[in-house]
């Protein structure tokens, strides 16, 4: 059998270190982390980022329900003009609601790469995919206790958490994210769908392809990987 070796840009992720002393342990063999594949090794891959205005451009491409986006100004004031929230992304290889600016009816356009609809959603999940295998459907929840914090952005400097306990999964979820999975080559990815529960309605926000991880969703994805 070949032995593992995770391959990454990312060397000094947290993730991809728990990840490697976990599948060190589970194997009986230290896993290293590399830059680069080596020949005679199982190379799985941690991250390859694939910019946002990429990512909805293949997602149009491939008929995988996701937030609209537009590069134009004009397709922008349109938007603003009809009542709607815009959101401008003005860094496309960024994480954690960095390089959003909120464009509100009345706002000014500011200038950016690509901008997008911003869609209600009543929930919003992350679902960990090793390659084509869903290894965890969690939901992303405002920490107890916290008012006044805007839902429209759901990351954990907004106060939101990822929790397992309880979570109902609209149908087509897992579907979903599987398909729009597919946009990187990393073996590792986290897929964040947001859902409509009035419309019914699922979309794609994002596909990480180094996704945090840590606990018991470390330990999920090694199974997946041994298994």
């Amino acid at each position: 059998m070949l032995k593992y070796r995770l391959v990454s840009k990312k060397l000094g992720s947290g993730s991809l270190k728990r990840l490697a002393e976990g599948l060190s342990t589970t194997l009986g063999y230290r896993v290293f982390r590399s830059r680069s594949p080596r020949s005679g090794r199982e190379n799985l891959v941690y991250g390859d980022c694939k910019d946002k205005l990429f990512q909805y451009e293949w997602f149009a491409a491939n008929e995988v329900s996701a937030l609209p986006f537009t590069t134009s100004s004009e397709q922008v004031a349109e938007w603003l003009a009809g009542n709607n929230v815009v959101f401008a992304r003005t860094l496309t290889r960024s994480s954690e609601g960095k390089g959003i600016i909120v464009l509100e009816p009345e706002s000014p356009i500011v200038s950016a790469p690509v901008y997008t609809l911003y869609r209600k959603k009543k929930k919003e999940f992350r679902v960990h995919v090793y390659k084509d295998q869903i290894v965890a459907v969690l939901e992303k929840r405002k920490k107890k206790g916290l008012d006044n914090v805007d839902s429209r952005i759901r990351n954990t400097a907004n106060g939101y958490v990822f929790c397992r306990d309880g979570v109902v999964e609209p149908e087509g979820l897992r579907e979903l994210a599987l398909k729009a999975s597919k946009v990187t080559n990393s073996h590792f990815k986290g897929v964040d769908i947001g859902f409509n529960e009035k419309l019914n309605s699922l979309f794609v926000i994002e596909v990480n392809s180094a996704p945090g991880m840590e606990g018991t969703t470390v330990q999920q994805y090694i199974e997946a990987i041994i298994s």
